[in-house]
């Protein structure tokens, strides 16, 4: 389910192919995500694939360093604390390995980076993107699985062999 139109003067031909990438992946794993998280994992990915950084963040030190952030510098260490750990979890998951940490590693630190960015959230007062970010913490799995699946897809196998060539 193309959530984008493939061309039109609004729509990058980046989103397009991540709405692409996403309905693979949603299809593979047999999983159907919200329509409000579908999208967050599509511009999810065409705001992070190409940051080669965020990838070389220590998420321990993002998750620990956030409650020293005032206001929406905080929010967005947990935010980028979060999105990390998903694009770990789910292209990278071979990577806790090489860290020496357990497989589940990625997903608990991005559960507890969106659970706190939530937290925080609510107590200033934006409650719905608060509830949106408690969301996206409870279906990390799912969204990990999604990612995980899409990656496996013979049919990508080249557009992730470029990607992992990038981070490395």
């Amino acid at each position: 389910m193309l959530i984008v139109a493939e061309k039109t003067l609004f729509v990058s031909s980046e989103v397009s192919l991540f709405d692409k990438l996403v309905s693979a992946g949603e299809e593979k794993a047999h999983i159907t995500l919200p329509h409000q998280i579908r999208i967050f994992l599509v511009l999810y990915l065409t705001e992070h694939l190409c940051d080669t950084s965020i990838i070389h963040n220590v998420l321990a030190l993002g998750l620990l360093n956030s409650p020293q952030r005032f206001g929406e510098f905080g929010n967005v260490e947990l935010r980028r604390t979060g999105d990390a750990a998903l694009l770990l979890a789910g292209f990278y998951p071979e990577w806790a390995h090489r860290l020496n940490v357990s497989p589940d590693y990625f997903r608990f630190m991005g559960q507890s980076a969106y659970a706190s960015l939530a937290a925080r959230l609510h107590a200033t007062g934006k409650t719905e993107r608060g509830r949106f970010y408690d969301e996206v913490a409870v279906r990390l799995r799912s969204l990990e699985t999604v990612l995980y699946a899409a990656r496996e897809r013979e049919d990508l196998r080249d557009f992730f062999l470029r990607l992992k060539a990038r981070y490395q």
